[in-house]
């Protein structure tokens, strides 16, 4: 009786601490407040779901209909309920009090609306919010603009989504303060030490480089104080500050680790980050909290379900196998004798299991999997008996390098294939004249002389500052995200709204002045991955150290 007495002790101690420990992570991070949002409202507003479960409906005045989450409030208001633009229109900012309140032209209207389209109006009561929405009429007895749909609501309804666009207002988030905005990048277990230097030395000069611009923000704000309007300017400057997170050990315990560090210092958003395989636990993490996760290098994103908060710059690996799997189509090699190779782990599995069910969607079943188990024994077992017309390598530059490039390439071989996100330097093919003839290369970057150009300003940066290039296409990325975060907070004013910072995110990918590696960035509502597509290229050059394209640029 005692040992038990003691035990349960024990327990309900242990109990209490991880009780109090969650408790205080859901009021440091949010989730209270994203708990009381989680009711019927809600899902109108984001999902396009009524009480009853049935979806919900409206009409455009073209005669268009719409139905669940296409008719969803967020698609055009989009998740902040600051709205935006939509095509050439403007859609009207919906939150809280710019809704029932008479409108004022704000600082966060100025941002999006800078023509002033404000119309006044008098403040939205429920009973003419319920006629805008079923008939389209505003309080003043205008007649909404086209775009907008009447809907199919009943009292209850037109009361749910009231009660949630109440409480849906451009509230600062977890992780800033009055001088400060806090920031992590994540550091994966796995990640090669050359690799995480590569990001880290970017994040942390562009942050240097950042709050050394912050001081002289608030000298104008000081200096200007007497000048209407002048400080408002200027308010919306924060120190920036950077925490890594370094994850140890096997991804079931990441998520542990991450809500640790969160909770003892939230942060704002994630920037950046790297992984040497796995992802998922960081996604579901952001997902969960809604916190922004924004473009972190990783070649095995996660691409099934749903998401919202977490923007990667590609489906790597496998929109990679899907580009090679269009290529061969088109090509016509899609019926010859295909055999894979792929190291057995996820970032091997990834794309072969990609490439075999892109081959099955076009009607072709002949594609041969053949995971690398090293040795010459293999080689000679795969090219001997197997005699593959098509040979994809899915591996990376330390596997490739004991292919027997050395030997002369069969003349039943017509294509080798390899992966420019596995391997970065194939250097087995570069010198070797059968081989090289015959191998292409999956290539969803910027190719050669245009990357050179493209990447010329982040270089003169980071010489200015000692930084080595590293890693070309780590160091590239990184200073992507990080600028084109300084661009979308410069632009938000005094508005930390997590929802309105990846909108803003959205919206500046495509037109950041600081290109990425990639040839073309572009999101939108909904859209989680900036790259689309890829080249197949060959190599160039006396070297092989150049890459021109094969094919257009593909879009599988």
């Amino acid at each position: 009786m005692r040992h038990v007495g003691i035990g349960y002790r024990a327990f309900t101690a242990l109990f209490a601490r991880r009780l109090l420990a969650a408790m205080a992570m859901l009021a440091v991070s949010g989730m209270f407040a994203v708990a009381a949002e989680d009711g019927a409202g809600k899902r109108i507003y984001r999902e396009g779901v009524l009480p009853s479960g049935k979806p919900l409906r409206g009409m455009v005045q073209n005669g268009a209909k719409l139905s669940g989450d296409a008719a969803a409030c967020a698609m055009c208001h989009r998740h902040s309920g600051l709205g935006g633009g939509e095509g050439g229109n403007t859609v009207r900012p919906i939150a809280g009090r710019l809704l029932f309140e008479p409108p004022q032209i704000s600082p966060v209207q100025r941002s999006i609306f800078p023509d002033g389209a404000a119309a006044s109006r008098p403040a939205y009561t429920r009973d003419t919010l319920a006629r805008a929405l079923r008939v389209g009429i505003d309080p003043s007895g205008r007649t909404l603009d086209a775009l907008m749909p009447r809907y199919e609501l009943d009292d209850n309804d037109v009361a749910q989504l009231a009660d949630y666009l109440e409480q849906l207002a451009p509230n600062t988030a977890p992780g800033v303060t009055g001088s400060e905005i806090h920031f992590a990048t994540i550091v994966a277990a796995g990640v090669p030490a050359a690799q995480e230097r590569a990001m880290l030395d970017v994040l942390q000069a562009f942050f240097s480089v950042k709050n050394s611009g912050t001081r002289h923000e608030r000298q104008r704000v000081a200096v200007g104080r007497s000048v209407p309007g002048s400080e408002q300017m200027y308010r919306g400057y924060r120190n920036w500050q950077l925490h890594t997170w370094k994850l140890e050990g096997s991804p079931e315990t990441w998520m542990a680790q991450l809500e640790a560090h969160y909770l003892r210092q939230p942060v704002f958003a994630l920037l950046s980050g790297i992984g040497a395989h796995t992802w998922q636990p960081v996604h579901e993490f952001c997902e969960q909290n809604e916190i922004p996760c924004l473009f972190p290098n990783i070649d095995t994103p996660v691409t099934a379900g749903s998401g919202y908060s977490t923007l990667y710059f590609s489906r790597g690996l496998e929109l990679e196998a899907e580009v090679l799997a269009k290529h061969l189509a088109d090509t016509g090699q899609g019926g010859d004798t295909i055999v894979q190779v792929f190291r057995d782990d996820d970032r091997g599995r990834a794309p072969a299991k990609a490439l075999r069910a892109a081959m099955q969607q076009r009607g072709f079943d002949a594609v041969v999997d053949r995971p690398l188990t090293g040795g010459n024994s293999f080689w000679a077992q795969l090219l001997g008996v197997d005699r593959p017309t098509i040979l994809i390598l899915w591996l990376n530059d330390a596997d490739i390098a004991d292919f027997p490039a050395h030997e002369e390439a069969p003349p039943w071989l017509g294509s080798l294939y390899l992966s420019a996100s596995l391997a970065d330097a194939p250097g087995s093919f570069r010198q070797s004249g059968g081989w090289r003839e015959k191998a292409r290369i999956v290539y969803p970057f910027e190719l050669t002389e245009q990357r050179a150009q493209r990447l010329s300003k982040m270089k003169v940066w980071l010489r200015a500052r000692n930084i080595p290039i590293m890693n070309e296409r780590i160091q590239a990325n990184t200073y992507f995200v990080a600028t084109i975060v300084g661009d979308a907070l410069a632009h938000m004013d005094e508005n930390f709204s997590r929802d309105y910072f990846i909108e803003r995110i959205e919206r500046m990918t495509e037109q950041s002045l600081f290109p990425a590696i990639y040839p073309r960035l572009s999101l939108g509502p909904g859209q989680r991955f900036a790259s689309k597509g890829g080249y197949i290229a060959r190599f160039a050059g006396a070297d092989g150290d150049r890459f021109v394209a094969e094919s257009d640029w593909l879009v599988p």
